[in-house]
């Protein structure tokens, strides 16, 4: 019986294997067939149970739930970082308007007569810089404008779209840390810049061409059109570079108007996008590839080229004027940001209210979105599913072994008691009732079968016979003397190795001696004579 553990085992099973189809399955690959069913039949109902309870689908649930905190958190910040620069441009918007009409007045002029007197452009913009300092300081924005319809020399071929403008640019915005403001000077007089002592930065201009720029005449239009408060004609810009700039910005915009209902300027707040990025970038751990995206909705399309981003992930998604919004079916509630058939990114979003439900940009809506590529998703979901699959492979391979080491232990006694059932001896108690019983009863069998053979056979033979082996007796040596006078005794083969000192091989030697030298052919013969010596046929007395 192989005895090497997990490798004799299987060795046994495919031994048994090749004989099946000849002689049937053996005990111990049928008790092994037999737990091996049972114990995956188990398994397979605990996969039933999983499947049914939604387990396989609980890492997307759980990775909806943490995003869904971390777009909460971000969601809430931007309604409340834009509300509170929305709140403080149309602050503004009214402490300039009335600053500068009282000037106008002082010098004799009206709010209507500005662009008929450029000389006094110059002076307005200086007497509110101080005004716009302070405001930026104070705000959680990255700029800070004041912009009046007008330009100072009418006559330039391109006075049409050039404006007087302030445009002051907050290097260390508040919001990101506490540090003083780090002013720099991007339009505007250059007089007014080095009397405040402003470094002016590279792509510094005296005025703004505002030709690019039909937000600002968007919001002017719409306060001469309708006849609101400033605080219901404010609006938040795309994201758009400014003239003469590479870095996209959002503008908070509300128009400067007069007592008497002209529109004369604008002004208002930057969120630049590098302020954009360093403020919401996400920050759930593990989620390398997140974005955080805050862009315009029109018609289920989410118009990237006018939001700001923000993320650690370069390769973003591109910007085309339009990206579709889709809502994926039964997947955990994921949307679907899809650009192209093959470039599609999933991910959450939420409505960001920019204005009061009166307003006359009201319908405009916004999205915070947080997305990452779709197959980078999609591959956080299914790691946890892969673990929980590689356990289960796992249990259903320590499933196997079980099966193995139980039906080894549970057949090994019953093949051991068969094992000696066919060999002469003693019987031997196996602790197994069934298996104890049957070697009792064949050994009763034996006895009955043995007794009726011999008598059977001693009435067979010849006394010429039985002469002739007295007579043998004679022939034998010393040792094999020895031998047969502890057969005579009544000893087994084995019992005389040990009395002897000998090993069973050597008995079985010293046997087929005597079987030659008596004339026997087997054991069970040989033991017929003993028993006639014993019952007085022969007059042999040992040693």
């Amino acid at each position: 019986m192989p005895k090497g553990g997990l490798a004799a085992t299987f060795s046994l099973y495919r031994e048994a294997l090749r004989r099946c189809g000849r002689d049937g399955l053996p005990l111990r690959l049928r008790l092994f067939v037999f737990l091996l069913l049972f114990l995956n039949t188990i398994m397979l109902g605990v996969l039933l149970i999983l499947f049914s309870t939604g387990v396989f689908q609980a890492g997307r649930t759980e990775h909806r739930a943490v995003l869904d905190r971390e777009l909460d958190h971000i969601a809430q910040n931007i309604y409340k970082a834009f509300g509170a620069i929305s709140i403080q441009t149309v602050d503004l918007a009214k402490a300039l308007t009335a600053n500068i009409e009282r000037n106008l007045q002082e010098q004799g002029f009206s709010a209507r007569q500005l662009q008929e007197n450029p000389a006094l452009l110059e002076h307005l913009l200086a007497e509110e810089m101080g005004r716009l300092t302070g405001a930026l300081e104070r705000s959680a924005g990255s700029g800070v404008f004041l912009l009046l319809d007008a330009t100072v020399n009418p006559a330039l071929p391109e006075a049409a779209n050039s404006r007087s403008c302030l445009y002051l640019k907050n290097m260390e915005p508040n919001i990101v840390n506490g540090m003083a403001a780090n002013l720099r000077y991007l339009f505007g007089p250059m007089a007014i810049a080095r009397n405040n002592k402003i470094t002016l930065l590279p792509q510094w201009q005296m005025e703004m061409d505002i030709g690019a720029m039909t937000c600002f005449t968007d919001v002017m239009a719409m306060a001469e059109e309708r006849s609101l408060p400033v605080s219901r004609l404010y609006r938040w810009s795309d994201a758009k570079a400014l003239p003469g700039s590479s870095e996209r910005v959002m503008l908070c915009m509300a128009p400067l108007i007069a007592s008497d209902g002209t529109v004369f300027g604008l002004c208002g707040f930057e969120i630049s996008e590098m302020l954009f990025k360093l403020s919401y970038t996400p920050q759930g751990e593990g989620y390398d590839h997140l974005l955080c995206l805050f862009a315009p909705l029109e018609n289920d399309r989410l118009l990237l080229s006018r939001g700001l981003f923000a993320g650690g992930f370069a390769a973003g998604p591109a910007a085309p004027r339009h990206t579709e919004i889709k809502i994926l079916p039964h997947e955990g509630g994921f949307h679907v940001y899809r650009q192209t058939e093959k470039e599609s990114y999933a991910g959450l979003h939420r409505e960001v209210s920019l204005y009061p439900s009166n307003s006359a940009y009201g319908q405009e809506r916004w999205l915070a979105v947080l997305l990452m590529p779709e197959k980078g998703l999609n591959d956080l979901i299914s790691l946890k599913n892969h673990n929980l699959i590689l356990g289960l492979l796992a249990l259903m391979l320590v499933n196997i072994g079980m099966a193995a080491l139980i039906s080894r232990k549970y057949i090994r006694p019953v093949t051991e008691a068969l094992e000696k059932l066919k060999n002469p001896g003693p019987a031997v108690k196996t602790k197994i009732p069934e298996i104890d019983d049957l070697i009792e009863f064949l050994a009763a069998q034996d006895e009955l079968l043995a007794g009726a053979e011999k008598k059977e056979l001693q009435a067979s033979v010849p006394s010429a016979l039985y002469l002739e082996f007295e007579k043998n007796i004679k022939t034998l040596s010393a040792a094999e003397k020895a031998v047969f006078d502890l057969y005579v005794q009544g000893y087994t083969a084995q019992e005389i190795a040990g009395i002897l000192c000998l090993s069973i091989n050597t008995i079985k030697t010293h046997n087929r001696r005597i079987y030659m030298k008596l004339n026997v052919t087997s054991r069970k013969e040989l033991m017929v004579y003993i028993q006639m010596m014993g019952e007085g046929k022969c007059t042999y007395a040992g040693n």
